[in-house]
């Protein structure tokens, strides 16, 4: 039995009663609603000949953790036929969906769902299909997959949109392909090199100086000491000003060094979000992409500024300051180091957790970033609904959310890192004791100038020691922050261009689909098997319901997604063999979702030909019925738009995307609901215009007004995806089916007002 929810044994004698083997079962489900909608447990049961549906409420008896009893009381039953069961799939509702399916030829109702089990039984139309079908019921490990987890670890996911696990993500890897941007600027590292090892020369004598050569060989003399006193003093400022000079100077190459290596960082990042699929950007919000460019990029910036050369800096001088230790006391220098293996242990420790709380912080952040970036876009329909106040409450909430985590970040990190380094300053107290003891006993031969500048180099050495438990703080944030960066680099389009993609010189325009299908969600077809035939030159009219498909034809044919099954073809040629700038130089599209960069509006219009004539420009505009508003604007062609279009209506939008498309001068050309926001004498005049601009070209029109639709040379109906009827206007008004319907409702909407077509 393939379980694909929880089998429940309480089912037994129920199954018992109408005759059913439990191990007769090969397929097993669970809904959680009745055919009356009310909330059951509604077990959908497939054996080879049969699908049985039992509906009941299962009930608990017996205290908690002892003697628990659980028994089902039965609702309802139902029996198919496999042999007359057909066509089975899921109907999206408002707040639920349904299993429905052709039996006997009729269309019969399987069960109720709510959103929470639609994947379980999406899963079993899956199966259940292949069933009907005489296919193998073959189970696809993926489909029972917790994405939740990570499946190396068991751990739960931060960022349950991200998949990533800091656990167990290669960081040795990450952190030699991010040094990777710095290979081409070897010679200002070679220069910072050099600087950090000058100020770490300075850094070691400049304690010798300052206490046993001061205490022992200038104030331990009574002879002379005026002129040693001064120039030890000289000396002392001496050595601050070259470090100071040779600081500024690692300072100003490692900022110039992390500034190209971020911008470089940011080129690559968006570069590589420019050859990624519309799949990608579909599943992500705007505000966390900005949040992941911008602030990681930020992040990263200031780490390899301000950390990674303070890094360099101490690692050289702690070095260096442990040799001269050694070389002064071998004994002191044993002891300084007794707390390093436990101090480095709890920096493991502190690190491997802040790794998860930053992840889980930048997961809060990115929720906060997109809530604020739906309310400022969504603005108008916020305060047209009224819904102030479930706004206010939805940004509070996941404001709420990233103070708690960012507050958790703050307390753990105020808290482990003075208790490690606590443990730095036991070191100190133990040379104290066993220096002093030395001292006073005068073993060793060591002198109090002595212990002094030892005592000054262990504070050289526990300072660098200190601040790398800062760059724990640094590195975890830098780590996630490379992390997501180069998810997004690594990250493959689902539609890719062919190698020696093919190159047809001129195109026709003969487009062709052939049994195509295609799901945005694994499971359920949005186009299921459709075809048809659009010779070069023709028009073809594309009507259906809202949601019914039409836009993602078009989709297609602009191959902005890959069909799952079936071919679409140009010219004989499949469009995945075609390159991307061919394909696309001469398919155009207009759709009812139009987008203006920040600009001029003759920018606007030359964005789909950078290269056209300021004549070329107008005469597009004129075409698409932009001119006359253009020409009135204070400063025409050259008045700036965009920042959310506050500068022009939804009607003057569109006729500017139009005149985009016009001059882009396609062989191919999609309408999808391109005079959707214009008025009646507009959208007239737009479409005798596009009826001369598509001759000799094939227009392919997606349309709600049938009207506009009469005059193509053929018409699909596209229905739940699938394509029941095809024809001209006039056949299909006699076919009396779905679109003689449409049309019908439409002119009885066009009486009510008066207008006769």
């Amino acid at each position: 039995m393939i379980e694909i929810s929880k089998y429940k044994t309480e089912i037994d004698g129920a199954l018992l009663s109408h005759g059913i083997d439990k191990n007769d079962i090969i397929l097993f489900a669970c809904s959680d609603l009745d055919r009356e909608q009310m909330r059951c447990d509604s077990c959908l049961l497939l054996t080879e000949k049969k699908l049985f549906v039992l509906e009941g409420v299962t009930s608990v008896s017996g205290k908690p953790g002892k003697n628990v009893k659980k028994s089902f009381h039965e609702s309802g039953f139902a029996e198919f036929e496999l042999s007359g069961l057909s066509d089975l799939s899921i109907d999206e509702l408002v707040s639920s969906a349904m299993l429905t399916a052709k039996y006997n030829g009729k269309p019969a109702l399987i069960a109720f769902m709510t959103k929470t089990a639609q994947k379980d039984i999406g899963l079993f139309v899956k199966y259940a299909s292949k069933q009907l079908k005489g296919e193998p019921l073959t189970v696809d490990e993926e489909d029972f997959r917790d994405d939740r987890f990570c499946p190396k670890c068991g751990r739960r996911y931060p960022d349950e949109d991200r998949k990533i696990c800091p656990h167990c993500m290669e960081k040795s890897k990450l952190y030699k392909r991010f040094f990777e941007f710095s290979k081409s600027y070897k010679k200002q590292m070679i220069t910072v090199l050099g600087c950090l090892a000058a100020l770490s020369a300075l850094g070691v004598v400049s304690p010798y100086v300052s206490t046993s050569f001061f205490y022992d060989k200038v104030l331990g003399e009574q002879s002379a000491w005026y002129g040693k006193l001064l120039s030890v003093l000289l000396l002392v400022i001496l050595l601050r000003v070259a470090s100071a000079a040779v600081n500024s100077v690692s300072g100003i190459i490692s900022a110039r060094v992390s500034g190209m290596v971020t911008y470089d960082l940011k080129k690559t990042i968006f570069s590589s979000i420019q050859r990624l699929s519309l799949s990608f950007f579909t599943a992500r919000q705007t505000g966390g992409l900005m949040n992941q460019i911008n602030n990681d990029s930020n992040t990263i910036y200031w780490f390899f500024c301000v950390g990674v050369p303070q890094f360099l800096k101490n690692a050289v001088q702690m070095i260096a300051v442990f040799i001269i230790m050694f070389i002064m006391n071998p004994l002191l220098a044993a002891c300084s180091l007794v707390i390093i293996p436990l101090f480095t242990f709890i920096i493991y420790r502190i690190y491997r957790r802040m790794i998860t709380l930053h992840s889980i912080t930048y997961a809060s952040s990115r929720a906060m970033s997109s809530a604020l970036s739906d309310n400022l876009s969504g603005f108008r329909v916020v305060k047209a609904f009224s819904r102030e106040k479930a706004e206010t409450e939805r940004f509070n909430k996941t404001s709420a959310r990233l103070a708690k985590d960012s507050r958790n970040v703050t307390m753990y990190s105020n808290t482990s890192f003075p208790f490690a380094s606590f443990l730095l300053y036991l070191s100190t107290a133990v040379i104290w004791l066993i220096g002093g003891v030395m001292v006073m006993t005068g073993r060793g031969g060591m002198t109090y100038g002595t212990l002094m500048a030892f005592l000054a180099y262990v504070s050289m050495m526990n300072e660098p020691i200190d601040m790398f438990v800062d760059m724990i703080y640094w590195f975890s944030d830098c780590t996630n922050s490379a992390q997501r960066l180069f998810e997004i680099a690594d990250a493959e389009p689902d539609v890719r261009e062919k190698e020696n993609a093919v190159t047809l010189g001129e195109i026709k325009g003969h487009v062709r689909f052939e049994n195509v299908e295609f799901s945005y969600i694994k499971g359920k077809k949005v186009i299921d098997g459709i075809s048809f035939d659009v010779e070069a030159g023709r028009c073809l009219g594309i009507v259906g319901h809202s949601g019914a498909g039409k836009s993602t034809i078009a989709n297609l044919l602009m191959r902005l997604y890959d069909p799952d099954a079936g071919r679409i073809m140009i010219d004989g040629v499949d469009i995945r063999d075609l390159s991307f700038d061919e394909l696309r130089h001469n398919v155009g599209i207009v759709s009812q979702e139009t987008y203006l960069f920040v600009g001029t509006i003759a920018d606007n219009i030359r964005y789909a030909r950078p290269d056209a004539t300021l004549e070329d420009v107008v005469n597009a505009a004129k075409i698409a019925g932009a001119h006359d508003f253009i020409v009135k604007l204070p400063d025409g062609y050259d008045t700036k738009i965009g920042f959310g279009y506050k500068d022009l209506s939804g009607g003057e939008r569109q006729r500017v995307s139009i005149a985009r498309a016009i001059l882009l001068d396609p062989k191919i050309l999609i309408l999808d609901e391109a005079t959707a926001a214009m008025d009646t004498q507009t959208e007239r005049r737009i479409q005798e215009a596009l009826t001369l601009l598509s001759e000799g070209r094939t227009t392919i029109m997606i349309a709600h007004r049938l009207s506009t639709l009469r005059d193509a040379d053929s018409l699909i109906v596209i229905e739940n995806g699938k394509m029941p009827e095809s024809g001209s206007h006039d056949e299909l008004i006699r076919k009396k089916g779905i679109y003689y319907n449409l049309y019908k409702l439409q002119l009885e909407a066009l009486k009510n007002i008066g207008v006769e077509e």
